[in-house]
């Protein structure tokens, strides 16, 4: 795993190196993307002369003066407090968005089973331990069946997840759009009417986010139709974020189309990318690179207990109830947790059949599950400082938003899951399993989401003509509901004794949140 991520980072890093974007150190994981986007903003005065830096500060859209170069700053920032113009909310909802995304992966991870492939019962007659299934159990779903009284159970999974996709958009590429259209304190002295209105903006985004987790369980059977069982999770986590191509559609900056006729009024103080007066579109209206953050933390992560207790046991049928309690012992800031406490009902039917023709056994089983949790920083929002910067020349202060960035507290994603498959063993020794797995992710508090939305602008560069120019949009606090679907293929071989070996193909059929395609598991397991 951790060369993995070592090469998952440097193949982060060599692209960003290259773009040569300012390297930016987020103090903790779940504030990578957002400290991509931070950078150092330049100030210019009427001449063009730059009078000030805002340092770390998140993208913005200020108005940077009325007629072209004739207004200087201080003239600015008398009629329309800089900043005139934000568009750093749109960037900062993509990285709730992850945040939540990642605490709901983190929390709905399917594990493997802490039920034993072995698992014996007491003969009351004899005392003898007695095997009483004929296959090895599945994988991911919980068997209806307890290991027996005094039987102990350990086991260890590997899992490594690659997320390639929110809600269908590539991490890759996501461009993210402000659409403009905020209005400001400095009224359109050309018409004398209406306030002059933002125009949009795009940036793009790069990301590459990995999750591997190793668990250890632990299984106690209290008496027959009763177990306790215990899983430590120890969690690796590595984010890389590039920030690049910012461009405002503000036409030339100065009204004009192809011609010189004024088509767009608005145009020439509209927005910049460096607040102060006019100095050119080159300067104003673009950002080719504005950062990159980078990010891997080992640790231990969310402890897991497991109640479970058979209330249905026959030869062809068995019915289980339990819960589940997710701990939050591990960092959330640093994906190794969800920040929460979880609490996750299930129930769980076995159907074996009897021993057909050689040796083969099918085994359906069916569970349902209900998981709730608390709030955690990882489903609340995140909020730039409000800082300020004084200007050399004397001409006052700058007020803007940057780092550092604090987050509130929001409820994670409720998560009703079901599966549905079989074991079909081949004598006592391979077991393979078969499994449909599915997630009702939000019905009470659902998950924020992005949306593709399209704004009018002008194009940066001649002929400065009229575009439509589309991107990732959200709102504060607008979330959804969604479903997902996987399936589960898996292999266990009884080795030596009592010690079972496992493999798994998880395989996502969706594309809703984040997603990763293929996701190997390997896992051994001995009872005794």
């Amino acid at each position: 795993m951790q060369k993995s991520v070592v090469a998952a980072s440097g193949f982060i890093f060599l692209f960003c190196v290259s773009a040569q974007s300012q390297n930016t150190q987020a103090p903790n994981m779940f504030n990578v993307l957002s400290w991509s986007s931070v950078f150092n903003q330049t100030v210019y005065n009427a001449n063009g002369a730059p009078i000030g830096t805002l340092g770390q500060t998140v993208p913005n859209v200020y108005a940077f003066g009325a007629n072209g170069a004739t207004r200087s700053l201080a003239q600015v920032g008398a009629t329309l407090p800089i900043p005139g113009f934000q568009i750093d909310t749109t960037l900062l909802q993509l990285n709730n968005a992850i945040n939540t995304n990642i605490a709901t992966a983190l929390g709905v991870i399917p594990l493997a089973s802490p039920a034993a492939g072995v698992i014996f019962q007491t003969d009351p007659t004899t005392g003898a331990a007695l095997p009483v299934t004929s296959t090895l159990g599945p994988v991911f779903t919980e068997r209806a069946e307890t290991i027996g009284k005094n039987r102990w159970y350990i086991g260890f999974t590997h899992e490594d997840f690659h997320f390639s996709s929110l809600n269908g958009h590539s991490l890759n590429g996501l461009q993210v759009l402000y659409p403009g259209g905020t209005p400001s304190g400095i009224t359109n002295l050309q018409t004398n009417a209406a306030p002059l209105l933002a125009y949009p903006a795009t940036f793009n985004i790069g990301m590459d986010v990995r999750l591997s987790q190793d668990v250890a369980f632990i299984t106690y059977g209290v008496t027959n139709r009763f177990d306790i069982s215990v899983g430590l999770p120890m969690v690796h986590a590595a984010v890389a974020a590039r920030t690049y191509n910012g461009i405002l559609y503000d036409g030339d900056g100065l009204g004009t189309q192809t011609g010189g006729a004024v088509a767009n009024p608005n145009c020439w103080c509209a927005g910049t990318f460096n607040p102060g007066a006019y100095v050119s579109p080159a300067v104003n209206f673009t950002e080719p690179n504005i950062g990159q953050s980078s990010l891997s933390k080992t640790g231990f992560g969310d402890m897991l207990a497991r109640l479970k207790g058979t209330i249905l046991n026959t030869p062809h049928a068995a019915v289980a109830v339990g819960a589940d309690l997710r701990f939050a012992t591990g960092d959330e800031k640093n994906y190794l947790g969800t920040g929460t406490t979880s609490v996750r009902p299930f129930v769980a039917v076995s159907l074996p059949t009897d021993v057909l023709a050689h040796g083969i056994v099918f085994a359906p089983h069916l569970n349902l599950a209900y998981q709730y949790s608390g709030k955690s920083i990882l489903g609340g929002q995140l909020i730039p400082s409000q800082l300020s910067a004084s200007m050399t020349d004397g001409s006052g202060s700058v007020t803007y938003q940057g780092a550092p960035l604090t987050a509130t507290k929001g409820y994670l994603p409720d998560v009703f899951s079901w599966a549905l498959g079989s074991e079909v063993a081949f004598g006592r020794h391979n077991t393979f399993v078969v499994d449909f797995l599915g997630n009702e992710i939000g019905w009470v508090h659902g998950s924020p989401d992005l949306v593709t939305s399209t704004a009018q602008g002008f194009l940066p560069t001649a002929p400065f003509a009229s575009t439509t120019v589309s991107g990732l949009t959200s709102t504060p606090n607008h979330t959804i509901s969604y479903s997902q679907y996987s399936g589960a293929f898996g292999y266990k071989a009884r080795l030596i004794g009592n010690l079972v070996f496992t493999f798994n193909a998880l395989v996502r059929f969706d594309n809703n949140g984040l997603t990763d395609r293929f996701v190997p598991l390997y896992g051994l397991g001995y009872s005794f």
